[in-house]
């Protein structure tokens, strides 16, 4: 199982949420309105100065999803543009 965390601008907020219904991602947790700046993209403050906002998904993938997942994901942050959408991934180790 694998843990994916994307960090995206809230205008694409339908496109990722379709990719992940597409690949039948059924459960997730997401936070609206985050704050902050990055590397290669323009601070989001949701203010005068730095306007706009992302929004971020956090969700466990089982490994028969990964492929599917990680192929939808790149063709998304293609279609994004390459600075839009960040994911990041990491093994769960364990579980409750």
């Amino acid at each position: 199982m694998k843990m994916y965390f994307l960090v995206y601008d809230v205008t694409f907020d339908d496109e990722v949420t379709e990719v992940l219904d597409g690949c039948c991602i059924t459960g997730y947790t997401k936070w609206t309105r985050v704050l902050g700046k990055g590397e290669r993209s323009e601070p989001k403050f949701d203010n005068s100065v730095w306007p706009g906002f992302n929004c971020s998904i956090m969700m466990a993938v089982e490994d028969v999803l990964f492929p599917s997942v990680d192929a939808a994901l790149d063709e998304l942050h293609r279609k994004m543009g390459k600075k839009s959408l960040k994911v990041f991934t990491w093994a769960i180790t364990q579980q409750l």
